[in-house]
């Protein structure tokens, strides 16, 4: 029996499955020529665009959401980037106080009518580098936002800023789309995930109205929520490393046998946290979990790269895209606690 078949259970996660392997069998392609509209509305029409939502309109419960992003990630790192955007903006628009603006987007966001995109990662860093100024009836937003993924592709985008002098911090849905207050500065070039459509932008007194304020709210608070949230590991490094072993299993199933019940005990331990333990407590055994699995990714990727040797090389062969995929997750969401406990890892 499979070591998920508790989580393999389900019409969505069934329909990721099946998502999953065309993906999989698409994904050198979708990194060299880019994800399209296309294949996010049918993970729309699978219902894959609305886990992270109110169940009314499609929500499911945590652990089915960690294994459609782990389906994912493992088939297509592009896809489940582009996918894995979309979540943050249904989730803060699901806890916001602002019932018109949720009205009027959460049903489109969840049915996959408006497709979401995040511009605050600079939010994370000791200086952030977009700020916001109080005008009239709203908020002017100008800075430059180094990362924000699905440009072209998105309909909306959840913009934050930082309010000068009172360290508090405010998020918006902003029509996503170049114009001269909120343009590309140009994509990026990215060693992993090329097919993301990841661009960095620069706003210009881009106006946020009242009525589109998802929250505003001190820095503090917010940032030791996020610190909190970020110190798990992220599903979509299971899925990279569980992927990768599936195609060892074919060459070397020893190696493979013996690489796999280490990353399952680090996901059981892990999603025993998440599931059973307050957010907020546990956090250097959250972070020491995190390490570990960011390294036993890339352990498992390597592994399949040294078995498929130079034939892995070649742009379309899955064993280096995988391996960069999981150099990848080393940054991905990281912040300064994520990044001291991977090198105290790496250093034991």
């Amino acid at each position: 029996m499979s070591p998920d078949t508790v989580l393999d259970s389900g019409p969505v996660v069934s329909a990721a499955a099946d998502l999953a392997r065309e993906l999989a069998a698409d994904a050198g392609r979708l990194e060299q020529e880019g994800v399209e509209r296309s294949l996010m509305d049918r993970m729309a029409d699978a219902g894959l665009l609305a886990v992270s939502g109110p169940s009314a309109l499609g929500g499911t419960a945590p652990a089915v959401q960690r294994r459609v992003a782990e389906l994912l990630a493992g088939a297509s790192p592009d896809a489940w980037f582009v996918w894995f955007q979309h979540g943050p903006v249904v989730r803060m628009l699901k806890a916001s106080e602002n019932t018109e603006l949720v009205e009027e987007h959460l049903p489109a966001l969840c049915a996959g009518r408006e497709l979401g995109g995040v511009a605050w990662s600079h939010l994370r860093t000791a200086t952030p580098t977009v700020t916001a100024t109080r005008v009239d009836g709203g908020w002017s937003l100008s800075g430059f936002q180094p990362w924000c993924t699905g440009w072209g592709l998105t309909d909306v985008v959840m913009a934050g800023a930082l309010v000068p002098d009172t360290d508090e911090v405010v998020f918006g849905l902003v029509p996503a789309g170049d114009r001269p207050e909120l343009r590309s500065a140009g994509e990026l070039r990215l060693a992993a995930m090329s097919g993301t459509s990841t661009h960095a932008l620069r706003l210009d007194g881009l106006v946020l109205p009242d009525r589109d304020v998802v929250l505003h709210t001190a820095r503090g608070p917010w940032a030791e929520a996020d610190q909190a949230l970020n110190a798990n590991v992220q599903p979509s490094t299971f899925g990279i490393g569980l992927a990768a072993l599936d195609l060892l299993q074919e060459r070397e199933p020893n190696t493979a046998d013996a690489l796999r019940g280490r990353v399952l005990d680090v996901r059981t331990r892990a999603y025993a946290l998440l599931d059973e333990v307050e957010v907020t407590e546990q956090l250097d055994e959250r972070l020491a979990l995190r390490a570990q699995a960011l390294l036993l990714a890339l352990e498992c990727c390597t592994a399949l790269l040294a078995a498929r040797g130079g034939q892995g090389m070649d742009l379309r062969e899955p064993a280096q895209r995988l391996l960069r995929a999981a150099a990848f997750q080393l940054v991905h969401a990281q912040a300064a606690h994520v990044r001291a406990a991977t090198l105290d890892a790496l250093m034991a």
